[in-house]
């Protein structure tokens, strides 16, 4: 086959997944039109090895070997990287990771981004590399966030299992804690591993620290993890720290449990100004749309606790959350319409939230509905006999 032809069989290796049969095939014509000698081949071949982090298994690797080294030199940051990842992992020629670490430099200072990352991982960890936390970072400041993202968390688990020969508890902190800055869910993530012990050490000063730390970058999820444990205390400060971690976690509107979990604290109609900063918590949390929010904020308007009482802004609120489709809402929202309270009285309205709640599977519904059909199939008072007339015309009505 020409060589032309196999070269754009090979630039189809390099744009799609490994596991189709376009990458098989893409990957077989290019090792056999480098080793007729063709540069593009070889430099091809080296950006796929790059792109997928696979050992290619060439009958010669000596001379794939050399084939890389000769464009290395003419520029080509690709193949400087190929180099590197065949000393790196003793792919044809025997594992060398300083020499593999040299080779990653190289092709790091010519602002390939993946030599970045690993020259960064050498530092961190000291594969290959004099361990040097500031010059690790300053490695990845030129890196996209995804790659450095993973990359400071590679780091920190390395350091976290000991997998390059050194346990350091503080310096793995230090790089997640750099993680977090870019997408604190993954930290989140780091720590519930360090908690429960999935990745085969358990350490929970160090997940509480981590925990803290995703919390304080904006994850909701950290929030409410803080926010369940102060929620028990009898500590009033530590019920306030509770309270403003739950508000942090309800402004993410999907976030159903956080605003459930403040309304089940106003509920518990707090002492002091506590209840104030719970109502504070329910406003924002509604304003950002958590549809929970609005049952307990409704609660507070119609008992008064926090607030001036006002049914109508109750009712108001209860029917956003009812629009939303929350089956409590329809289920408090008829109770209003059956006793005229913040709404006119509306016995047909209050059955049809009612039926609707009952159907979403809210267990009160069925009860407070029975209650409300009652009077229409049932007559306690005894209607006193009607003439042969009166009942004909009855029936005709």
């Amino acid at each position: 086959m020409p060589t032309v032809r196999l070269l754009k069989l090979g630039q189809k290796a390099l744009t799609v997944e490994m596991d189709t049969q376009d990458f098989v095939t893409g990957l077989d014509a290019i090792k056999i039109a480098s080793a007729r000698g063709d540069r593009e081949a070889t430099r091809l071949m080296a950006k796929i090895m790059a792109r997928n982090q696979i050992i290619l298994g060439a009958d010669d690797r000596a001379k794939l070997e050399r084939r890389f080294r000769f464009e290395a030199l003419r520029g080509a940051s690709s193949s400087v990287l190929a180099i590197a990842n065949m000393y790196d992992r003793g792919d044809g020629v025997p594992a060398d990771t300083k020499k593999a670490a040299e080779w990653y430099l190289w092709a790091a200072r010519v602002g390939h981004e993946r030599a970045m990352a690993h020259a960064a991982y050498g530092y961190g960890t000291g594969r290959g590399l004099e361990r040097n936390e500031a010059t690790a970072l300053k490695w990845l400041d030129g890196v996209n966030e995804g790659r450095q993202r993973s990359t400071l968390l590679e780091i920190g688990w390395s350091l976290v299992l000991g997998t390059e020969g050194l346990q350091d508890m503080p310096s793995a902190l230090r790089f997640f804690e750099r993680a977090a800055q870019i997408k604190p869910s993954t930290v989140y993530q780091v720590a519930l591993d360090l908690e429960r012990g999935t990745r085969g050490v358990q350490d929970r000063e160090a997940a509480s620290h981590l925990i803290r730390v995703a919390a304080e970058r904006g994850d909701n999820g950290a929030a409410a993890h803080l926010a369940n444990a102060l929620s028990s205390s009898t500590n009033v400060e530590d019920q306030r720290r509770a309270v403003q971690w739950y508000s942090l976690a309800a402004q993410d509107k999907s976030n159903l449990v956080a605003g459930q979990s403040l309304s089940r604290l106003l509920a518990l109609r707090p002492s002091g100004d506590l209840v104030s900063d719970i109502v504070t918590a329910l406003e924002k949390a509604a304003a950002a749309g958590n549809t929970e929010a609005f049952i307990g904020l409704a609660h507070a308007y119609s008992e008064g606790i926090g607030v001036d009482s006002s049914p109508e802004k109750a009712a108001a609120l209860l029917q956003q959350a009812a629009d939303a489709g929350v089956p409590e809402a329809k289920y408090r929202l008829g109770l209003m319409y059956k006793s005229g309270l913040g709404v006119a009285a509306d016995l047909g309205r209050a059955v049809e939230l009612m039926t609707s709640a009952q159907e979403s599977g809210y267990p009160l519904a069925a009860v407070a509905l029975s209650s409300m059909m009652e009077p229409a199939i049932t007559n306690p008072v005894e209607e006193p006999a009607k003439t042969p007339g009166q009942a004909s015309e009855a029936a005709v009505k």
